[in-house]
């Protein structure tokens, strides 16, 4: 039996990445929206620590804080599958949405959460989508001074 075996831990920060499945389309700019509402929505009832994202066409980063009980795990497959419902229903579609797995590391100093706050924010400069951080709208970017 193959999978990822995760640490069942709580009260940690959590540099996520989920990534969509290959070779579905890309997110297209009205989709972003929904994506970024369910996981305020998920925020809100879970009561997790958002501490920061960014939302990209294949794939999104997210600085996350569960709460015990709340696992990593748990977090993460809400916001997954209560995305994919929302964005398959706008698609017209029932194919899986994200990859099965999502990669997950806790934050271990303030130095590590600094570097990966500033990866994420710079992820879609990196990619050429915009010439700033502050410019790709679907980040938490505008609300950190750089």
């Amino acid at each position: 039996m193959s999978g990822v075996h995760r640490l069942r831990l709580s009260d940690r920060i959590f540099f996520v990445t989920v990534n969509l499945r290959r070779p579905l389309p890309r997110f297209t700019e009205a989709e972003f929206p929904l994506i970024l509402a369910t996981l305020e929505e998920s925020r809100r009832r879970l009561g997790f620590a958002l501490c920061g994202y960014v939302l990209m066409p294949d794939h999104w980063h997210a600085l996350l804080g569960p709460r015990a009980p709340l696992t990593i795990s748990r977090l993460v497959q809400d916001v997954k599958y209560v995305s994919a419902r929302r964005l398959n229903r706008q698609r017209q579609s029932h194919d899986p949405l994200w990859q099965h797995q999502f990669w997950d590391r806790f934050v271990r100093h303030n130095r590590e959460f600094g570097q990966r706050l500033h990866y994420m924010h710079f992820n879609p400069v990196r990619k050429g989508l915009v010439a700033k951080p502050e410019d790709w709208r679907w980040s938490s970017c505008r609300n950190f001074s750089l």
